[in-house]
């Protein structure tokens, strides 16, 4: 007997090709429809029309879905299930979901606003699955041999791209802003920067906002993150160059462990963002600093400060009068900052240094225990932890004592309180607690290098990172000394990394050097000082500003975008993404002595 297979499409069933792209069309659907709510008003009779719509669409997508599942045999039954009823939980839920969202949202929003926010978020569930198959094309065809770095920075570009043309639509402003100014606002919310053009209070609507909170947790995270962990929740999975790619991302050498990385640092940036956000409604319950946004308030600054974006809702940041006094809301700011700028892996390795903590201590007291020696072995702390951890701890220290002592204080808790606050908002954060144009030169010197030093690699900090100051430092010192390589906590750092680092720190330099002189050149009246600490603070992703941000000449304003995508990225990576890969060389000429004095 002849088996006849049914009809196929560049090797896939005409069936399941349809499916695709049914399931395709209905997420651009619903896409075009969620831009159209948030960019643009609508009328009470537009909101019945999309409600209708979305529900045909939810209708379709669950047509195409359980057609893929059912076709799809290497899904397991709960995949399945999971796909099934994902967006039958959300359509049920819809109805449920508008006077919460009323609730929680108070003033921001109207009660027709909280039933449209409900509708996004069952349209949301439906552009999942096109982002979805979108991942697949990296996997093939022209992007199969993208380099890593390549994609970082193509994705964070498209990320500023989207979110200028957001913040253009009507529903994003109360009054337009020009296109180099949603350029600049959206550059500075995707690379968690901070810095402003436009009053953020006052400039934004509530739609403008929540647009801007999307930038930053995109910006804080990455696309690449996001898109990998849908992958990993519905099942897709990710391949061996995916791991590369996240590798790279994560400042991680552990490439097997990547596919359960992704999941936890999503996981532990939304447990850590809710716990901020129930600290800060805590901190202000009493004495709200803007009556009727109490919740969206605390929300929109713990997901800023873990960031490390420097965005408030307040048109003088923590400076605003209601909230300069609350050491609460400052302490939990400061946890926010550090623990988003130490980096993930250094989180996730917590529990691992408490225990060798307790292991180190017990075989102090019991040093002939081989079980504890070996338990010692076993949680034993990576290097690339116990760099960040002391150099996070020395610089947030010294640069207090520093920033402390250019003032000429007197001895006062608040002075000191203060020092120490700005001491951790300046490496990358750019929260404001005073006027920073009124501290000296001096000060402003110790602050540039405190940005230009950065947070750590991995996280959502910028600036060269600790452990590239760390490594600079250690060969130095080896220069002095006379080794042959270099060596920290009992290990040999590599050749290439040292390598690394010193070309990191030469580009940076240069880098920042040059956008001082083009913003003077742009701003020729502006004050030195205020020009060399914006550019720092641009690269470092910080945000603090001189009072001078909204001062710049539209030529400064693209020397400071380019500078902060710069700082973001990684000057090296877009150096190497820019110059594309050389061949290698396959000879080497003979060495030269040159004199260096």
């Amino acid at each position: 007997m002849i088996s006849v297979s049914p009809p196929s499409v560049a090797g896939r069933p005409v069936l399941e090709t349809g499916l695709l792209t049914l399931q395709a069309i209905t997420g651009l659907a619903a896409f075009a429809l969620l831009v159209w709510e948030l960019g643009w008003p609508i009328s009470l009779v537009d909101t019945l029309w999309f409600e209708w719509i979305t529900w045909g669409l939810v209708v379709v997508a669950l047509v195409a879905e359980a057609g893929l599942a059912a076709r799809q045999q290497r899904l397991s039954k709960v995949k399945k299930a999971f796909i099934l009823t994902a967006l039958l939980v959300l359509a049920a839920g819809r109805f449920g979901l508008e006077r919460p969202l009323r609730e929680w949202l108070g003033d921001m929003v109207a009660p027709r606003t909280a039933a449209l926010l409900a509708l996004v978020l069952v349209q949301i569930t439906l552009i999942f699955p096109v982002g979805l198959r979108m991942l697949r094309l990296t996997r093939a065809g022209f992007l199969h041999h993208v380099r890593p770095g390549t994609l970082f920075v193509a994705t964070f570009a498209l990320a500023i791209l989207g979110g200028m043309l957001m913040l253009k639509t009507p529903n994003a402003t109360t009054d337009e802003i020009s296109w180099l100014d949603a350029l600049f606002t959206s550059t500075s919310a995707v690379c968690v920067t901070g810095l402003t053009v436009v009053d953020t209070e006052h400039a934004f609507t509530p739609q403008g906002q929540v647009i801007l909170l999307l930038l930053i947790q995109i910006g804080g995270l990455g696309i690449m993150t996001l898109t990998y962990f849908m992958a990993l929740v519905v099942g897709q999975g990710i391949s061996l160059r995916d791991r590369a790619r996240l590798s790279e991302l994560f400042s991680d050498d552990n490439i097997g462990a990547m596919g359960q990385l992704v999941g936890k640092v999503v996981l532990i940036t939304l447990l850590i963002e809710v716990a901020g956000a129930i600290l800060l409604h805590m901190a202000w319950a009493n004495n709200p600093p803007r009556e009727g946004t109490l919740l969206w308030d605390a929300v929109f600054h713990s997901v800023s400060a873990f960031c490390n974006a420097g965005f408030s809702t307040f048109s003088a940041g923590l400076a605003d009068p209601m909230v300069a006094g609350n050491r609460p809301t400052q302490i939990v700011i400061m946890l926010l900052i550090i623990a988003g700028g130490v980096g993930f892996a250094v989180i996730i390795d917590l529990p691992r240094l408490g225990i060798h903590g307790i292991m180190t201590a017990l075989k102090t007291l019991l040093p002939n225990s081989q079980r504890i020696a070996r338990l010692s072995l076993r949680y034993r702390v990576r290097l690339h932890v116990r760099l960040v951890l002391m150099a996070t701890f020395w610089l947030v220290g010294l640069g207090a004592a520093a920033i402390f002592f250019t003032e000429g204080w007197g001895w006062s808790t608040d002075r000191v309180w203060e020092a120490v606050f700005n001491s951790v908002t300046a490496r990358t954060a750019g929260f404001n607690i005073t006027d920073f144009s009124n501290y000296g030169f001096a000060t402003v010197v110790v602050l540039c290098a405190l940005m230009f030093i950065g947070g750590s690699p991995g996280g959502t900090a910028g600036g060269i990172k600790t452990t590239t100051f760390a490594i600079a430092l250690g060969e130095l010192w080896r220069l002095v000394r006379g080794h042959d390589s270099l060596h920290m906590f009992r290990r040999r750092i590599a050749k290439d990394v040292v390598e690394r680092s010193t070309a990191t720190i030469v580009l940076s330099g240069l880098w920042v050097a040059i956008s001082i002189s083009l913003v003077s050149w742009g701003n020729p009246k502006a004050d030195p000082s205020d020009v060399i600490f914006e550019c720092f603070s641009a690269f470092g992703t910080v945000g603090l500003s001189r009072a001078f941000t909204m001062e710049l000449a539209p030529f400064s304003k693209a020397v400071i975008i380019a500078t902060m995508f710069a700082g973001r990225v990684g000057l090296l990576t877009l150096v190497l993404t820019l110059a594309g890969q050389a061949p290698k060389r396959r000879y080497e000429l003979p060495d030269a002595r040159l004199p260096l004095n």
